[in-house]
């Protein structure tokens, strides 16, 4: 296959370059994998899974933005300790 044309090539990652870029441990990748909350792997042989880098990518992105949208929303709660309008310690 011609890879000139494609913006990237392909990449396989193994699970211990997958486990260091999501910052989580090897079983715990697993596991979300077989509950559906992680990639799915490719086998490449019986023993032998491997995760498409872009898979991981894209996994990574859209933890980013639900966490971002997550925080949006914790705004509404002021945070302990912070006066909100119309409350004034004075009165």
């Amino acid at each position: 296959m011609n890879y000139q044309n494609i913006k990237s090539v392909p990449r396989f990652l193994k699970l211990e370059v997958v486990a260091e870029q999501v910052s989580m441990g090897k079983s715990t990748i697993l596991a979300w994998e077989a509950l559906d909350k992680f990639p799915r792997a490719v086998r490449l042989s019986p023993t032998k899974r491997v995760w498409l880098q872009e898979d991981i990518e894209r996994w990574i992105n859209e933890k980013h933005t639900k966490a971002k949208e997550g925080n949006r929303l914790d705004k509404t709660i002021p945070p302990k300790g912070v006066k909100t309008t119309g409350e004034d310690e004075n009165v």
